[in-house]
């Protein structure tokens, strides 16, 4: 049971505001009450819950209730719909909850094999009604209506794009001729401080193979698996192909994930000797949201393309689509042509899920007999170029659900470790995390680098005694930006929350505030300048 505070009696009186039950006092809901604790839901969610018990006029009906509860709980963990099958619901309560568990559920499967349910529950997927229960594979599946329509809808959407013909078809003497340019000594991409040109790969040729010679083709690798610079190679070849770079649209589902796009194509075109006129014209190529891409009309809640107006692109490139979510991904593709706009999917299976429900890019994946569809425009990048293997490793280990061994060390001692480690601290209070937010921008902006490269610090003062015109006009202001920018690159805090001391927002401002101590301020007494940020 999860350890959380929580007035019996403020729940039952929010129920009656919901007006979920009507007539039932406190005792008569208390075997109720333990599934409210256990299912984390949102206000949101009972007022949904609410709406769709009036709707159907179901008040009463507590196995309902729970089971519409449950679907919202697969919902927050990513599921499109809820499996009614006894053991996979039993797996979704803690064992103290069992037994309660199986009498609702079997009290819920009761009513709805009596059709009780007929106001809310269709077994028509075109009848427009709030639940869907598709048994068309076999299984039992509850859906929320609008998920339903928007996976049936995909589906289709994606066979279509899987029997379309390549819009622009190239001989494959043609295409091996444009790899050997790009691959050869003055054309080839060229990576890190060494200049090392991109070797060519036997997986990264087959998939700019697919993605030349498909009207559909997947691309999937993890960490240091070459997407990057394949990404870009691709587009090369396609300009070579004929394809003008104005025709390709760049598409990813966040803002950040679209910019990193945009600055892969200028990082790796300025990393070639000789860029081709092709190549420079990429130059001109920007990532955007899915939603910008497709003009969002936020008066009109809708998009400009469409079905029945298509975006007009010779191709699309979709990056980090495992973010990307159901409803997002079909609304996507059926703003395309399947016939005239070719379709190239990237990203990593293990990597960040959808932000709403549907992990789209895993299920085109194929793992046994799942997916066996895509299997012939899929290619999966798994050699692993970029140095940091323990961390790999480790990532690895935990999209199997594996927990590593380790000890867990002071939080000085991690900041010490070396590139490619890991350390696990334990886990302190508020005071003790400022502290580590303190250690952690000394260790990184203040303090004076070991190897006798200049430090964050040292840097921004000799970039202050310039003016912006020599900052931006000066060989040496280019050269001070860009260690600058060097060092701000090589340290990141990832949190997984927005608000809080935890949250991204605080911590950058704590830390913006160190900085600006360190910067602004002269103490006179020798005490750190920081100080005055703990009490």
């Amino acid at each position: 049971m999860r350890d959380i505070s929580f007035d019996e009696c403020q729940f039952v009186r929010s129920l009656n505001t919901f007006k979920i039950f009507q007539g039932r006092g406190r005792q008569k809901m208390e075997g109720f009450i333990p599934f409210f604790r256990w299912m984390d839901l949102s206000f949101l969610d009972y007022m949904t819950i609410r709406d769709l018990i009036e709707y159907g006029d179901y008040h009463n009906d507590i196995p309902l209730v729970i089971i519409l509860m449950t679907m919202f709980s697969a919902l927050q963990e990513g599921s499109l719909c809820l499996n009614l099958e006894k053991e996979k619901l039993l797996l979704r309560f803690p064992a103290e909850l069992k037994e309660r568990a199986m009498k609702i559920i079997n009290d819920f499967l009761s009513s709805m094999s009596e059709n009780k349910y007929e106001r809310l529950i269709t077994r028509n997927g075109d009848e427009y009604m709030p639940l869907i229960l598709d048994e068309s594979r076999g299984k039992m599946l509850l859906y929320f209506q609008k998920y339903y329509f928007h996976e049936s809808r995909l589906a289709k959407r994606v066979e279509e794009f899987l029997a379309a013909e390549d819009s622009f078809k190239m001989p494959p003497q043609e295409i091996e001729s444009i790899l050997e340019e790009i691959y050869s000594d003055l054309c080839v991409i060229r990576i890190g401080k060494g200049r090392s040109p991109i070797m060519r790969d036997e997986k990264q040729v087959k998939a700019i193979q697919l993605a030349i010679g498909s009207q559909f083709s997947i691309i999937s690798g993890g960490p240091g698996t070459g997407k990057t610079s394949l990404m870009v190679n691709i587009l090369r070849c396609l300009v070579r192909s004929g394809i003008r770079s104005s025709d390709i649209v760049l598409g990813a589902p966040t803002g950040r994930a679209a910019q990193r796009m945009t600055e892969a194509i200028q990082n790796n075109i300025t990393e070639i000797k000789k860029p081709s006129d092709e190549d420079l014209g990429l130059l001109d190529l920007k990532g955007n949201t899915l939603h910008k891409i497709l003009r969002y009309m936020r008066y009109k809640n809708a998009f400009h393309y469409q079905d029945a107006n298509p975006l007009p692109a010779s191709v699309a490139v979709i990056d980090e689509v495992s973010m990307v979510d159901v409803v997002m991904l079909d609304t996507f593709l059926h703003a395309l042509n399947p016939g005239k706009t070719k379709l190239i999917l990237l990203g990593d299976k293990d990597q960040l899920p959808s932000v709403e429900a549907g992990a789209v890019f895993a299920e085109m994946i194929p793992d046994g007999m799942r997916a066996a569809r895509f299997g012939n425009r899929l290619t999966v990048l798994q050699k692993v170029y970029r140095s940091g293997i323990h961390l790999l490793e480790l990532a690895q280990q935990a999209n199997q659900g594996a927990l590593p061994s380790f000890q867990t060390v002071p939080f000085k001692t991690a900041l010490s470790i070396e590139s490619d480690q890991w350390a696990f601290i334990d886990p302190e209070g508020a005071t003790e995390w400022k502290e580590h937010l303190y250690q952690w921008t000394k260790h990184h902006y203040i303090d004076p680098l070991s190897d006798g490269k200049k430090s964050y610090k040292e840097l921004l003062m000799e970039a202050e005694e310039m003016s912006s015109e020599q900052l931006a006009a000066s060989e040496l202001g280019h050269d001070i930006l860009h260690q600058i920018f060097v060092l701000v690159d090589q340290a990141r805090i990832l949190s997984i929350v927005r608000n809080g001391i935890y949250g991204c927002n605080w911590i950058n401002a704590l830390i913006a505030e160190y900085l600006i101590r360190e910067f602004d301020t002269s103490p006179v007494d020798g005490t750190n300048s920081f100080s005055g940020a703990f009490t």
